[in-house]
């Protein structure tokens, strides 16, 4: 069925340190050309395959870039927030600043 989807854990690439909804064949294809991981797997990172050659790592990077830029073109993702690859939600700045209180109630120390 082509609306399946599934959530894959961006190890590389434009997305890196992002979880996305992807085709349950882009998701497999990924994990495949080792550029995600898949975060329901209950596999550590670094623990599921022998590690990389440099060859093999740029190809994973290539895949993962150019599956990033036909998405952009198709418009079915976002580009990754402000600051390119490895900038996760969390590293984006927000405001938080608390809510100021409604009343005008006084504390001593104010």
């Amino acid at each position: 069925m082509a609306d399946e989807t599934k959530r894959i854990d961006v190890i590389m690439g434009p997305y890196r340190g992002n979880l996305l909804t992807v085709s349950t064949a882009d998701a497999d294809a990924a994990v495949n050309a080792h550029w995600a991981r898949d975060p329901h797997s209950g596999e550590e990172y670094g623990k599921g395959h022998d590690p990389l050659s440099d060859e093999e790592r740029a190809t994973a990077l290539e895949a993962a870039t150019t599956w990033a830029k036909a998405q952009w073109a198709g418009g079915t993702q976002e580009p990754p927030p402000e600051g390119g690859e490895g900038t996760t939600p969390a590293s984006v700045k927000r405001d938080m600043e608390a809510d100021k209180p409604a009343g005008g109630y006084r504390t001593r120390s104010r």
